[in-house]
């Protein structure tokens, strides 16, 4: 038999994991708030199951009651904490809800390849409603996200000031200290004297923020607010900043208790009155909290600045997709010009020079083009959309994004409703554009994308792609956005320590850039989320003809997607059960996919795709094989799954017990991931699954227990399959073990598995109703 040998890795066996039990006999009744148990206790032996269920087709039971389409809302209702409702909505605001029971953080883990997400997009529509990560919780998630990613003591960064460098009144400054600086420089204190002494200087310095010339605009102004006692509206997360730069309208200017939201944030301050806490990882984790969200909340940043004061002690930050860049520290009384031309570039820079994609464009008061500034669109809704220009042609796109990531240190991925630019006012979203900050080391998805067919079933349509230029330079972040800096050698300990209120972790002068360049995508149709189905009958359409684009691509193209989750299967807009004919859905994001011929397996294995949703076997962290159709058709499984269980609609009150989906409430670690693929393996046992698991559909959704448990059962003998092709063997002269892999036996399991998935789908599409 054809074999392919390779040199087993010799990793530790993961800590013994306790498979949850299945659930005791409901005696009396249960308190619906009694939490689950932390750790599931040992399994007792399960009595005989029963004889397995005959294939029988489920009776049809219409979702209507959790599908029913929530009411439109206002316009200025779309920048809300949760965002969109769906992943892909339709044309048509929704109300944004979240859809998840779950609450799970955008913020990723470090990774070096972004190749693991707690959810596909880390998108808004997967949070809870309203403000809920605590400062602790999401301080942890930066610090991970953050490690080796900020250089510190970078002197250059005060040469973007240059220009605004002009002589310190004297009435300001005596030649050794400013005048009024508080003796004891608490955070009001030195609030109240920014707001007395230098305030003034910086509301008669002139503002670029939409236009090519120095004329302040009559209809907003950009000027510095502090939070106080008022947290930021519109953030992910309860978040109050002591002082910032915003746009706001000229009549609020002057008011200084006007709410403020992240949309109208240009540049974020903290102010502390310790001098020594300068550097520490709690000042600079705060830091990150705020630029977190205005990333997240103007997710065409290509970067964002900010600002310490701990005491009279400054330093700039530059925050990229890569990380951050900290100046070296002045001091403002010895350094006044430093200071005061800071602060005056923070509140009178244009749109480009502040961190904005100058790629957008727009015509807010005149019919000449300008970089789009989002901060100046809040406050005046009347003003046009913006439009890109992109692969030779010229797109009009809605101001409000579809999708788009709470997080620093990632593909920052955004995705905008487009249509033509001369397309008629009024005419309907045909298409999308998706901006993104990939990885240099990795493919374009475009790259994958191109060579799809036009009118392929269950795969999107390919309009263009390009890498961004600008003046002929690759727009990156090594050398188009740092340029010079110098990045060092990083020597990291083999642990990442943790982070106390004094630890100094990430004042770091050497760290390990990774690089990404900027891409930018155009596909159409501008699809609807698989939880808007109409029936069962037509997600099942839906998930089939995704399931169909995944076969193609690997079949044909040699693709292998790894990333199939909830967000990145799509129904099509005009789809509908009733049609004689495809299309009905179709497969998206191929951010993680890659080409059978690059596939090889080494070091630990990348742990890829989206947590809910990854095969068992990619969750151990010990695949024997590189990633394949297998592990993406098992992800499929969870897709329906997690929909029978949760649910289409608002999050299910009380909450299903977990059973298959491990609670993630508390952040994604690695016992966790070890929990999941532990549990998923225990819940692929026909009884448990009967017992256990069915018991918390949606009642609509019994229709699909039939489907799932032969999906289940096709899943669990795959896997006794594939432990037949594989053979340990040792060589006489070393105790290392290599493994022979049967390929023609994978490969013919391989189509075995998408053969009776798509049959069970056609059985059961065939039995319920429209």
């Amino acid at each position: 038999m054809p074999v392919t040998r390779q040199s087993a890795r010799r990793n530790p066996p993961p800590p013994e994991q306790q498979p949850p039990s299945p659930p005791p006999p409901n005696r009396g009744r249960r308190n619906p708030r009694r939490r689950p148990r932390a750790s599931p206790p040992r399994p007792r032996t399960p009595p005989r199951p029963p004889p397995r269920e005959p294939n029988q087709r489920p009776q049809p039971s219409s979702p209507s009651s959790a599908t029913a389409p929530p009411p439109p809302v206002l316009s200025e209702d779309a920048f809300s904490t949760n965002a969109l409702r769906d992943a892909l909505s339709s044309t048509q605001t929704t109300t944004p809800t979240s859809m998840s029971s779950t609450h799970v953080m955008s913020t990723p883990r470090s990774s070096t390849t972004d190749m693991f997400r707690p959810h596909a997009f880390n998108d808004p529509a997967n949070r809870l409603p309203g403000s809920k990560t605590s400062r602790p919780v999401m301080d942890s998630s930066l610090y991970s996200e953050l490690w080796d990613r900020v250089l510190y003591d970078v002197d250059s960064l005060w040469q973007q000031f240059d220009a605004y460098r002009a002589p310190v009144p004297a009435h300001l400054h005596d030649g050794r200290r400013w005048i009024g600086w508080p003796d004891s420089p608490t955070e009001q204190a030195v609030l109240d004297w920014f707001y007395d002494r230098i305030n003034p200087l910086l509301r008669s310095a002139p503002t670029t923020t939409t236009t090519p010339t120095n004329t302040p605009s009559d209809h907003h102004a950009i000027v510095c607010k502090p939070s106080g006692h008022l947290i930021i509206k519109n953030g992910d997360t309860d978040r109050k900043t002591d002082l910032l730069v915003c746009c706001c309208t000229s009549d609020d200017a002057s008011v200084s208790e006007v709410r403020v939201s992240w949309d109208q944030v240009r540049i974020v301050g903290e102010l502390k009155s310790n001098p020594d806490k300068d550097g520490r990882d709690e000042t600079f984790l705060q830091l990150a909290n705020y630029i977190r969200e205005l990333f997240g909340t103007q997710p065409q940043r290509r970067w964002a600045l900010a600002f310490t004061l701990c005491g009279a002690k400054m330093r700039v930050f530059r925050f990229d997709r890569s990380g951050a860049v900290a100046s070296t520290p002045i001091n403002i009384h010895t350094k006044p010009r430093h200071f005061l031309a800071a602060m005056k570039a923070f509140t009178s820079s244009d749109a480009t020079t502040i961190g904005f994609d100058p790629t957008i464009r727009w015509t807010p008061y005149s019919d000449a083009e300008v970089v789009y500034d989002p901060t100046v669109h809040f406050v005046d809704r009347t003003l046009p959309n913006p439009f890109i220009v992109t692969c030779g042609k010229k797109y009009r796109i809605y101001h409000i994004c579809l999708i788009r990531r709470y997080a620093i240190a990632t593909r920052g991925t955004v995705i905008w409703r487009a249509k033509p630019f001369d397309a008629p006012e009024g005419s309907p979203w045909t298409c999308v554009i998706k901006d993104q900050w990939r990885a240099a080391q990795r493919d374009a998805e475009g790259e994958f994308l191109a060579a799809i067919e036009p009118g392929t079933i269950g795969l999107p349509t390919y309009r263009g792609h390009e890498t961004l230029h600008d003046v002929g330079k690759t727009v990156d972040i090594a050398a188009y956005i740092r340029g010079d800096v110098n990045h060092g050698e990083a020597t990291l300990s083999a642990e990442r320590p943790p982070h106390t209120k004094t630890s100094k972790n990430l004042y770091r002068t050497a760290i390990t850039l990774q690089n990404r360049i900027q891409t930018r995508l155009v596909m159409s149709p501008l699809g609807q989320s698989l939880r808007s189905f109409k029936s069962y009958k037509h997600l099942l359409l839906g998930l089939r003809d995704a399931i169909l684009g995944h076969r193609h691509m690997y079949e044909v193209h040699q693709i292998v997607h790894r990333d199939v989750s909830l967000n990145n299967i799509l129904l099509h807009p005009v789809s509908s059960p009733s049609n004689p004919s495809p299309p009905y859905g179709f497969l998206i994001d191929f951010d993680f996919a890659i080409h059978r011929a690059r596939q090889h397996v080494s070091g630990a294995d990348f742990i890829t795709g989206t947590f809910q949703y990854m095969a068992s076997a990619v969750l151990e962290g010990n695949m024997r094989e590189p990633h394949s159709p297998l592990e993406d058709l098992e992800s499929f499984y969870y897709v329906l799954l997690d929909i029978c269980i949760n649910g289409p609609g608002e999050p299910r009150n009380p909450k299903p017990r977990h059973t298959v989906f491990v609670d993630m409430s508390g952040g994604i670690t690695n016992n966790l991931r070890l929990q999941a693929a532990t549990t998923k393996t225990h819940f692929l046992d026909e009884y448990r699954f009967l017992t256990s698991v069915v018991p918390t559909f949606l009642p609509q959704a019994r229709c699909l227990r039939g489907c799932l448990n032969r999906w289940r059962q096709a899943i669990e003998d795959q896997k006794v399959r594939n432990k037949a092709a594989y053979r340990v063997t040792f060589d006489d002269e070393s105790d290392e073990p290599t493994i022979q892999v049967d390929t023609s036996m994978r490969a013919r399991d391989i189509q075995k598995m998408y053969d009776e998935v798509l049959a069970l789908l056609e059985d059961t599409i065939e039995g319920l109703p429209e």
